[in-house]
């Protein structure tokens, strides 16, 4: 019985504590996106304009169409003896224009990630790898751009 009640209290602690994860999408913004346009990388370009599709709603007041440009660069950090590369840096930058379309008013921002990583020796491995490193880079651009719309609504 006491264990039961040990967890009763703890449930209702922590129901009642007021948490909110920060990356949660709000639905609830003053703003929605209208057209989305990109141009650059065009796999990094389509994941983002897919994840940017669910602040997509009609029936917010201020509308913002969203262009932006995609920017990946692959840089030879360091080279072995034999002139192979031996690590390499990968970069990606996103620059994101919002333009409202009533009253012109306009919100930019740049969005910059950056890793460096070793070479492999098989090369099918190394490409997975690099693969796995730009979702991730991906998903924490899009963490960032969702905080940039949390602040917008606050400036709105």
């Amino acid at each position: 019985m006491i264990k039961n009640f040990k967890y009763i209290c703890i449930l209702i602690f922590l129901c009642s504590c007021g948490y909110t994860p920060i990356y949660q999408v709000n639905e609830k913004l003053n703003f929605s996106l209208g057209a989305i346009n990109f141009s650059g990388d065009k796999k990094i370009g389509r994941e983002i304009k897919k994840n940017l599709e669910k602040f997509k709603n009609d029936e917010n007041g201020n509308v913002f169409n969203a262009d932006f440009i995609v920017f990946k660069r692959q840089e030879i950090v360091t080279k072995d003896k034999k002139g192979d590369p031996s690590s390499f840096k990968l970069i990606i930058e996103i620059e994101l224009d919002l333009m409202e379309e009533k009253n012109l008013k306009s919100f930019e921002k740049k969005f910059m990630r950056e890793t460096t990583f070793d070479s492999m020796n098989n090369k099918f491995e190394l490409k997975q790898y690099v693969n796995n490193i730009e979702k991730n880079m991906i998903f924490q651009i899009l963490q960032d751009i969702n905080m940039f719309f949390n602040i917008i609504e606050n400036d709105l």
